[in-house]
């Protein structure tokens, strides 16, 4: 055999073998399977209702990645670690922009890794109870209304209470005895819009500022802020919620780029509204109002 020819074997037979040392280098993995989030609320922080799509996942400190739950993935690890899970949610309601929320407490354990073994971790969450801070709440359960006719309603009476046992309500949450209720039918043109009675500050200078409701609806409904301004009060649209196919809806709304350069002193109201253009009865169920923030 000549010199080339055995030259060319020994390349061809350390080539085979480099993937197999490479991946011997990297070491087998354990897995992690991570289930849906639960949550959970105390007194004075409103019915635990939620949506938490996603999260990202911490091991021994080192960033794993942002998962859509319930997932199972690979760990280069083994032994005793640390996971921290951080809850994400549709921020403006866009499948797009799932981001860790303030509010809620990450999720840490540790658990024991094994080569090729699956561990599962079920995350729970609570709202950070020394720091988060509601501003205006309105879950409708003492059938009064801090929600006030504004802008250009020219609406009647049409936002009643209704007991959650009502036909149509089906509402997937328990604990909750009443929501808002409104409808339009399709034979009038109506500009519907409510704000909170009551005012409050937000802080700025780039903290988040939230607004958490539940929905089931058939029409665009706009969500924003009256923003005080001397003697007036300007409103600043902030989104629009889609009609949510006859299903109930969380949505969470930051209102950060809307309160960022504003003074501190500056008060709000939230509101909420929507056109009927006669096309077809318009209805929207609401619940679980929520403005917070965290210090």
């Amino acid at each position: 055999m000549n010199h080339l020819f055995r030259s060319l074997i020994l390349l061809f037979v350390f080539s085979a073998l480099l993937p197999a040392c490479d991946k011997e280098k990297e070491g087998v993995p354990s897995y992690l399977h991570i289930t849906k989030f639960s949550f959970t609320t105390t007194a004075g922080q409103g019915l635990n209702t939620y949506d938490i799509p996603s999260a990202k996942v911490f091991v021994n400190g080192m960033e794993m990645g942002n998962f859509e739950l319930p997932v199972t993935f690979p760990v280069i690890a083994e032994g005793d670690a640390k996971v921290e899970v951080f809850p994400n949610v549709k921020e403006n309601g866009l499948s797009n922009s799932q981001k860790y929320y303030k509010p809620y407490n990450s999720y840490i354990t540790q658990v024991s890794l094994n080569k090729r073994e699956v561990d599962t971790v079920r995350p729970s969450t609570t709202y950070r109870s020394t720091t988060t801070q509601f501003k205006f709440m309105e879950d409708f359960e003492d059938q009064g209304l801090s929600l006030e006719r504004s802008g250009n309603n020219n609406s009647s009476d049409s936002l009643v209470i209704l007991p959650t046992s009502t036909p149509g309500v089906d509402q997937p949450f328990n604990n909750s005895d009443y929501c808002g209720f409104v409808k339009v039918t399709s034979d009038s043109f109506v500009v519907f819009e409510r704000n909170s009675t009551g005012n409050f500050k937000l802080p700025n200078m780039g903290r988040d500022n939230y607004v958490e409701l539940d929905i089931k609806s058939n029409v665009n409904l706009q969500i924003g802020l009256y923003i005080q301004d001397g003697a007036f009060w300007v409103p600043v649209p902030v989104m629009v919620a889609f009609p949510t196919n006859g299903k109930w809806k969380k949505i969470y709304v930051n209102l950060k780029s809307e309160t960022n350069d504003m003074p501190l002193d500056t008060l709000y109201r939230l509101f909420f509204g929507f056109y009927s253009d006669n096309s077809e009865d318009k209805f929207v169920y609401i619940d679980n109002i929520k403005v917070l923030y965290v210090e």
